[in-house]
């Protein structure tokens, strides 16, 4: 049993407040019974800066099975847009809004889960269990339930403590306090991962505290923010036509179709909402910003199945949930016209994540008011929870607004102006968040971090999926100077590296795991090296194994 105590500050940032939210461990009994190797620590957070007195916690994952003292290397995966949460915590409901807003912004549907530090076949663990290396995972602020947030509440004053820097300096005082709790009177070396947008913070904790870290993982980061972000749905059409013309010729034929009855007069939206089996109807009085909701939703369906297509993910991606067997579908005409088919897309997805559904959500107006809710749930796992803070940073740092705003000829059509997203920012936070704040608070992280253009960093990996449609806000061009590799890996999608190796991993997906590996026995081997010499290349010898274990959402 391990207990140890860790304080973070509310506000890193603030020199008038000393709020802070203390971390206290402690096993979760769940945690304990099934993993007798996990260390799942709550930390308290006492005298928050909104509710003096009341302890929040902060949560992080310790697997200590493969550390070796003599050598003190410390891994680090950097936890993201969900909470910690173990296996069977969390279900399959394409009938809620948090679906819909996560397709809609993220292309994702999963929160994090534990598998990053108790799996070890995942990549990362396996390179632990090589090198003798103790596996950290910890929470993001304002992405677990309430007790894991530092004010207990979202409403925008709170949410303001929720950005990137805020994070950088959680992960730093988190490193500071891990090594006097556990590695007391050793010197250790940390290296930390990440995928998406934990896999920016990665890159970014690296440029900013390179003295924390002897080298970052950074997979399929879109570290070059940005708002408009056409390029998804561009690339996405690419990848639908690369593996059938048909298929994407379909997909275009079956959003026109759409786009003919939405506009053909109610009757024609009431025939949509059959076709679709839609929970709402069209609200017509606002029919502009309804369609687009409803575009939108559809459209994340084939987002989904592109971004993860051929990972070795889960049991959906195992078993074919992909862009080949979603053209397959859409090829197939003995199953009706092309909108029927897309609707058997949507049906198929939900099939094939474990899912069922008696009818898709559809109403702009109820979403609005889901997520304007600042208020938490008690519950372990609350989507709506982490799908507002994640608006918030795209409104507010990110962008990524995931538009068709490409041109007139894509596939999708011409159905999600980047106005609708910027106005969900204004509708759910306030009148000051507007397009033109987002313009310039996205400017503001590009200036500061450079983005994939002038990034400054040194001695980190960014491998990148060619067939990811985040690809294009990427780090794609390696900076020798700086040890900076990037590596574009054939035929796969998103943080496809980061997943357990497979019997069919495409050869470029093999042959990048060795290089991000050998770039990591690089910096090991740098970092244990005698003071004034290091090395370039080489394998280091595998320390003695000890004992273990570990988490992350991507």
């Amino acid at each position: 049993m391990v207990y140890s105590n860790i304080t973070q500050k509310v506000d890193h940032f603030s020199d008038s407040s000393t709020a802070t939210w203390i971390q206290v461990s402690d096993f979760s009994q769940y945690f304990q019974s099934l993993y007798s190797g996990l260390v799942t620590i709550y930390v308290p957070r006492s005298r928050t800066l909104y509710r003096p007195g009341k302890s929040r916690f902060q949560r992080y994952q310790y697997n200590s099975k493969f550390y070796n003292a003599s050598t003190g290397i410390v891994f680090l995966m950097i936890g993201g847009e969900g909470a910690v949460v173990p296996p069977g915590f969390w279900s399959f409901k394409p009938d809620s809004y948090s679906w819909n807003a996560r397709m809609a912004f993220a292309g994702s549907i999963s929160p994090p889960g534990d598998k990053w530090v108790r799996d070890e076949s995942i990549t990362m663990m396996q390179w632990a269990k090589e090198y003798g290396a103790a596996a950290f995972q910890l929470e993001h602020r304002f992405y677990g339930p309430k007790e894991n947030s530092p004010t207990g509440k979202q409403d925008t004053g709170s949410l303001k403590l929720l950005s990137i820097d805020q994070a950088l300096e959680d992960i730093k005082e988190f490193i500071n306090q891990m090594n006097a709790r556990y590695f007391a009177g050793t010197k250790t070396h940390w290296v930390t991962f990440g995928g998406s947008y934990p896999g920016s913070l990665s890159a970014f904790f690296r440029e900013t505290y390179p003295e924390y870290t002897i080298g970052a993982m950074s997979s399929s980061s879109a570290v070059h923010v940005f708002v408009d972000y056409y390029g998804y749905l561009v690339h996405t059409e690419e990848n639908y036509r690369a593996e059938s013309n048909n298929c994407a010729e379909y997909i275009r034929t079956a959003f026109i179709n759409m786009q003919k009855l939405a506009y053909s007069g109610q009757n024609g939206r009431e025939q949509l909402q059959n076709i679709f089996d839609l929970c709402d109807p069209f609200d017509e009085y606002n029919v502009a910003k309804s369609m687009q909701f409803f575009y939108s939703n559809v459209i994340g369906y084939f987002q989904g199945i592109n971004q993860y297509s051929g990972d070795n993910r889960n049991e959906a991606t195992r078993n074919g949930l992909g862009i080949p067997m979603a053209c397959q579908i859409m090829n197939n005409e003995t199953l009706g016209d092309e909108m029927t088919r897309v609707k058997k897309i949507m049906d198929w997805y939900v099939t094939m994540n474990g899912g069922t559904v008696d009818c898709y959500p559809n109403s702009y107006k109820e979403f609005v008011r889901i997520y304007s809710d600042i208020s938490y749930s008690n519950s372990l796992l609350d989507d709506v929870v982490a799908t507002r803070s994640w608006i918030w940073q795209t409104c507010t740092e990110l962008g990524y607004f995931q538009t068709t705003d490409g041109g007139n000829y894509g596939i999708f059509g011409s159905t999600l102006p980047v106005d609708f997203y910027s106005d969900q920012c204004t509708a759910l936070f306030g009148p000051e968040y507007t397009l033109t704040s987002t313009y310039q608070s996205v400017a503001a992280v590009l200036r500061k971090y450079g983005g994939a253009d002038a990034y400054r960093g040194t001695k980190v990996c960014f491998p990148n999926g060619s067939i990811d449609p985040w690809k294009s806000l990427g780090h794609l061009n390696s900076n020798a100077a700086n040890k900076v590799q990037a590596y574009l890996i054939d035929g796969t999608a998103h943080c496809a590296d980061m997943y357990p190796a497979s019997p069919n991993d495409r050869k470029s997906l093999t042959d990048t795991r060795a290089l991000l590996k050998s770039q990591l026995n690089d910096w090991i081997k740098d970092a244990l090296a005698p003071t004034g010499s290091s090395s370039n290349s080489g394998l280091i010898t595998t320390v003695a194994i000890l004992l273990c274990f570990i988490y992350v959402r991507i």
